[in-house]
């Protein structure tokens, strides 16, 4: 016991000393210092000696001086390409209930809590959310944080009230998601934000902790140099750091970690230069971005703004105190302290953090008993920024088209992704391949989901392949397969052009059809089940997607007159070929031609091309471009708004029947698709907002035992029931009428005919055409027949009123 006394008190009287010695008077060290340069000068050689170290000093100083404005003044960094969602624009009266509210926040990262402190925050209450809604710079003018409340009335938002003005916003924009950061230099990923946009108390913290003479000293403290430098040789490792910030930033920026002298001298002569070119403020919103916290990958992840991005998934004037003193504590080291990999030590280093703030006063005792019981909090990667590089690649293609565009750093791109639909795509991909895998057993089951816009041709989410995050092959816009029926509405789009000759109640030839093709083999085409039915209705033929009539119509009307339309509606007429099987999908085109082509359908025949891209702006916020959605009508409204009536019959009681019984009041519009040996599942659903394209199939071409409905469809209604469709509502076209039609195809008239016998209540396009009585006879099986029955203008009749009130009973029963 004797000896361990001695022992500690030895140590105890060489710690003092060493603290006598590291604590030693500034001014003492001048004094050694003028005795040293005396003695340059009473030698023979000094002062010359002196001179030419002082001039080399000079044209040294100059040298660097000349390096640190040539990297500071210019470029610092190659800022990345920064990839945001959607921004999101509500106004008073839209369709949107509380809940559709609480998950678009939520999809922007948006946090629901008890009470808001800071922005990106919201409360939600019985009829109203409150939220605070983050500044953000958007394409046209920054705007600052707003506090709004956001009434709303069952499924409908009636007021947004600003809280700060105490007025009602006409429209109000909230600020995107960002969905991905492009880096244009691999080794080192950051995001620059201004020293204002900084919390105060993270400037504070960062300063007690690294340097609390900050403001006070010229770039150096010799005293803090010395004293760390006896402390580290005391204990025989680093302990202790003696550099400034301005000394940490040279080190970062110009310097390696060589530990030398001459590395040691270059650091402190910068920051010295430093100093005097740049202010505070400037040094510390460099270090604020340059400052190291550890690695994604490869990649360095560089600065507070994205390490706070990275860690904790939210910007950095929005961390709390515990977090911002986590950043802090990783500072010291950012791999020996990683949340991730070191999560204990990294919780005894925020801790550590913490108490110095309470010592000197920061934050109280109670305050700080709060933040020290709270757990790191950190998320995990794939929360932070899922990454969609299907969809980013379509970006990516859609710039490189922009004759503006030639330097992608610093780029801000506004997309027109909407992060509900894409995480609805997402989940709905990854829950319902592996479904389809263990149903046809079949284990490289692939898909894609391409989701539009209905009206603008906006794309609002695209999946490439069963594992939506991997950036492999994207087969929403490469997969190029044949898609089976889903040419059918391309035909029939094309004989209800004609009103004339083609309306839904028009009887088409189910018989057997044999041609004789140029190389001398002869073409059989069948029904899927096999059958063949003599002749059937139009709308029945479209609603159960039969192969022979559609080949009889389209072989009547002529294989270029379905090209046209085909073309009409946005495929590239290189994508098309000229042979009597396209009329059963032979045609070979991704999931993002079909999107174009049924983008215009849904439209109501108006082409949009589709695009991913709204705004982008460079690193001065300024925009360099902007898409402006151009529309054409290519096809007659009431054509098309026919064929969308039939695609609804066929949710109603076609191929897409499983629809109808849990998403009935939405009058979805559906058509299925299916190729030859089932190697290709096809669906396009559309609802009142946006068209869905689902593929399912195998990258080999091999065959499996599913069609569109036991499979593609599967991942729609999977789709529908993780987001949130809108009803479909068709407006009705001029020159459109509801019509009973009978058994036979016939009109019925309501004066000689009973109300129980009608077995449709059709659309007809009412034309010079439609009046009197029609009956072509049979005469081949490859001809039309047109077999309308009994005719009524309503033009002409007088009666038209009571005409109209009794369909109208039955379109109500």
């Amino acid at each position: 016991m004797h000896k361990i006394n001695l022992i500690f008190g030895c140590l105890k009287l060489v710690s003092i000393f060493f603290k006598k010695i590291v604590f030693i008077n500034y001014f003492f060290l001048k004094n050694c210092l003028k005795i040293i340069i005396n003695i340059f000068f009473f030698t023979h050689y000094g002062i010359y000696v002196l001179l030419c170290v002082v001039i080399l000093l000079c044209f040294y100083g100059i040298f660097l001086d000349k390096k640190i404005q040539n990297h500071i003044n210019d470029q610092v960094w190659q800022l990345p390409t920064v990839i945001y969602s959607k921004i999101v624009n509500i106004e008073p009266n839209i369709s949107c209930n509380k809940n559709d509210m609480i998950k678009l926040l939520q999809s922007l990262q948006y946090r629901q809590v008890s009470k808001i402190i800071r922005s990106g925050e919201f409360v939600v209450f019985n009829d109203n959310i409150e939220l605070l809604r983050r500044s953000f710079d958007f394409p046209n003018r920054e705007e600052q944080e707003s506090h709004v409340r956001l009434f709303f009335d069952k499924e409908k938002l009636l007021r947004i009230y600003n809280q700060d003005t105490q007025n009602n916003f006409a429209l109000f924009r909230i600020d995107p998601k960002i969905i991905s950061i492009q880096y244009v230099f691999q080794g080192q990923q950051r995001l620059f934000v201004p020293r204002s946009k900084f919390p105060d108390t993270l400037i504070d913290m960062l300063l007690a902790v690294e340097d609390k003479n900050f403001y006070n000293h010229d770039g150096i403290q010799i005293p803090s140099v010395i004293r760390a430098f006896l402390i580290n040789i005391v204990s025989g490792h680093t302990v202790q750091g003696g550099s400034t910030i301005t000394q940490q930033l040279v080190k970062n920026l110009f310097l390696n970690n060589t530990r030398s002298l001459w590395r040691k001298f270059n650091e402190m002569y910068m920051a010295l230069i430093f100093e005097v070119r740049y202010s505070k403020d400037r040094i510390l919103e460099l270090y604020l971005n340059e400052i190291f916290f550890g690695q994604n990958g490869n990649d360095q992840i560089r600065g507070f703004p994205l390490a706070s991005f990275h860690y904790f998934g939210r910007p950095v004037d929005e961390l709390s105190l515990d977090q911002q003193a986590m950043l802090v504590g990783m500072i010291k080291g950012a791999s020996l302290y990683s949340p991730r990999k070191n999560p204990k030590k990294t919780l005894e280093r925020r801790n550590f953090i913490l108490n110095l703030l309470r010592n000197i006063d920061m934050i109280d005792a109670d305050l700080y008993s709060i933040l020290k019981s709270r757990p790191l909090g950190v998320q995990l990667k794939d929360e932070v920024l899922t990454n969609q590089p299907a969809f980013i690649q379509m970006v990516y293609e859609e710039v490189s088209r922009i004759n503006k565009i030639h330097n992608l750093a610093g780029l801000r791109i506004f997309t027109t992704l909407d992060p509900i639909a894409q995480q609805a795509a997402e989940r709905s991909m990854k829950l319902g391949i592996p479904k389809l895998r263990c149903s046809s057993n079949i284990s490289d089951l692939e898909g894609a989901i391409i989701i539009v816009d209905r009206f603008n041709g906006s794309v609002r989410a695209m999946v490439g392949g069963s594992e939506p995050n991997f950036s492999g092959f994207n087969r929403a816009m490469r997969a190029r397969r044949p898609i089976g029926s889903l040419i059918k509405p391309a035909i029939y789009l094309t004989a209800l052009n004609q009103p004339h000759k083609y309306r839904l109640n028009t009887w088409i030839a189910d018989t057997p059809i044999n041609l004789k093709q140029p190389d001398g083999s002869v073409w059989s085409p069948k029904n899927y089940d096999r059958q063949f039915r003599g002749k059937v209705m139009l709308i029945d033929a479209f609603v159960k997607s039969l192969n022979i009539p559609a080949v009889n119509l389209g072989l009547t009307m002529g294989i270029n007159t379905i090209t046209d339309i085909l073309m009409k509606l946005g495929i590239s007429e290189n994508l098309i070929p000229s042979f009597p099987s396209i009329l059963l999908g032979s045609i070979n085109l991704t999931p993002i031609n079909v999107a174009q082509e049924y983008q215009t359908i849904a439209s109501g025949g108006r082409y949009s091309k589709l695009s991913c891209i709204e705004h982008i702006v460079n690193s001065d916020n300024m925009t360099v471009y902007q898409y402006f959605p151009k529309t054409k009508r290519m096809v007659s409204p009431q054509s098309v708004y026919l064929v969308l009536f039939a695609m609804q019959q066929v949710v109603t009681r076609g191929t897409s029947y499983d629809l109808s019984v849990k998403f009935a009041d939405f009058h979805l519009a559906a058509k299925t698709g299916t190729t030859n040996d089932s190697r290709d599942s096809w669906f396009v659903g559309i609802d009142g907002k946006e068209v869905v394209v689902i593929w399912v199939g195998r990258d080999d071409n091999g065959k499996m035992n599913l069609t569109g409905a036991s499979g593609a469809l599967k991942l729609y209604s999977l789709y529908l029931g993780l987001g949130h469709p809108t009803p479909l509502q068709l407006t009705i076209p001029s020159n459109i009428i509801q019509v009973p039609i009978n058994s036979s195809g016939s009109v019925l008239l309501y004066n000689n005919c009973n109300k129980n016998i009608y077995t449709y209540v059709l659309p007809i396009w009412k034309n010079d055409h439609f009046n009197g009585i029609e009956c072509n006879m049979l005469n081949s099986s490859d001809e039309v027949i047109a077999y309308s029955g009994n005719v009524l203008d309503f033009s002409e009749n007088q009666d038209f009123r009571k005409m109209e009130k009794w369909i109208n009973e039955i379109l109500k029963e």
